[in-house]
């Protein structure tokens, strides 16, 4: 998904909010499939629609060219929209390359290095945006592999940069970016958890929207539903689906090695949304990734999950799931966890009113933080494998 805010940089005030979905999803759901559509010659088609649909958002948030009210196109409010002087972008690595025109190939195969992660600078001419005056489009830095400037954001929204506790920031998604650390130092990885929390592979899985099964409880021996806007039930979205998990444990439908007790083929929620055996594999292998991710980080920083102060849970995903089930799945090992919303675009409000310190702080935290390949480390498979059952 994406999301644009206009501001008053003399007040901070927030003036306009602009969402859609990513337009590169017509070519892939999940950013390794679109990463081999580029290199299958569609990454001009990649660049452009998202450069096009970025640009048509912040457009919106200033009015059109900057048309004054009552001119054709022009915004009907009580005067004319500020023309824009800066606008910041973060997002993923591999939204950082399409976005930049940058060639994704390396993010394709081991070790997944990016070459060109720096930020780039563009103006609205170059991007085809029909901004007035003369803006400046700032593309923030990455961190090292598939940690991009949505955690260096995410880092900057949570002061886990600043704090001497150890604390922690973990973006729930298909690629779980998870960074550790203090003000000495913050090491991060990424790690391939599936799309099992947006609900992707999962047979009845669905996006969190009227008609999702978003909540399950187990109460009086049976499985209590809650169904988003009180419609029928048509599916699951993955806060359910982390719920259904936990509940299912409780009530011994599900055994800690993930079967599901009795040889049943699937347990039923509110019908006719049921889980299948293969849904509760798909869960697995995203919370074993997740865990997994953070125990190697944690080893390396040497110090004990136990350790760890407060860890700040970002992302949609992390504002809806049940921390109590996610404790009871094994997805989260760790006490104070906290959702955090959405980080990236806190933390680039941060950096666009600050602008005095934003080189400073930016070069301060890509100095201290140490990209950690999960892959390449030789205790990630055994730690991984560790991690797949439930608690």
């Amino acid at each position: 998904t994406l999301v644009a805010q206009a501001l008053d940089l003399s007040s901070g005030e927030v003036l306009e909010v602009e969402t859609a979905l990513n337009p590169q999803t017509a070519w892939g759901a999940d950013v390794m499939t679109r990463v081999q559509h580029a290199l299958a010659g569609g990454a001009v088609q990649l660049t452009s629609a998202i450069r096009e649909t970025l640009g048509a958002m912040v457009g919106r948030g200033f009015g059109p060219a900057g048309l004054p009210p009552g001119a054709p196109g022009g915004s009907p409010a009580a005067g004319p929209k500020p023309r824009p002087t800066t606008v910041l972008l973060a997002g993923n690595t591999v939204m950082h390359h399409l976005f930049c025109g940058i060639d994704v190939a390396p993010l394709a195969h081991a070790p997944f290095h990016a070459e060109e992660d720096g930020e780039r600078v563009f103006t609205p001419k170059q991007l085809g945006w029909g901004l007035p005056g003369q803006a400046e489009i700032h593309f923030l830095p990455c961190l090292g592999g598939f940690v991009g400037s949505d955690i260096l954001a995410g880092i900057l929204a949570t002061g886990m940069a600043e704090t001497a506790e150890l604390t922690a920031l973990i973006d729930l998604g298909t690629n779980g970016e998870i960074a550790l650390g203090n003000r000495e130092r913050i090491l991060c990885a990424s790690t391939a958890a599936g799309p099992a929390f947006e609900a992707g592979r999962i047979r009845m899985g669905m996006r969190a929207a009227s008609g999702a099964i978003s909540h399950v409880a187990a109460r009086n021996g049976l499985l209590e539903c809650r169904v988003i806007g009180g419609a029928a039930p048509r599916g699951i979205c993955g806060s359910g689906l982390v719920d259904a998990a936990a509940a299912g444990l409780d009530l011994g439908r599900i055994l800690s090695n993930g079967r599901l007790a009795g040889g049943a083929r699937e347990m039923t929620l509110a019908p006719p949304v049921a889980i299948t055996q293969n849904d509760i594999r798909e869960l697995q292998l995203a919370k074993g990734a997740i865990a997994a991710g953070l125990r190697i980080l944690a080893e390396r920083f040497g110090a004990r999950l136990g350790d760890i102060r407060r860890v700040h849970l970002a992302g949609a995903f992390g504002n809806y799931v049940n921390i109590e089930s996610a404790r009871r799945i094994g997805l989260l090992e760790v006490e104070a966890v906290h959702p955090a919303g959405n980080t990236s675009l806190r933390g680039v409000k941060m950096a666009l009113l600050a602008p005095s310190r934003r080189e400073q702080r930016i070069a301060g935290i890509r100095a201290r933080a140490e990209h950690v390949p999960l892959a390449a480390d030789p205790k990630f498979q055994e730690t991984f494998v560790d991690c797949l059952a439930f608690p």
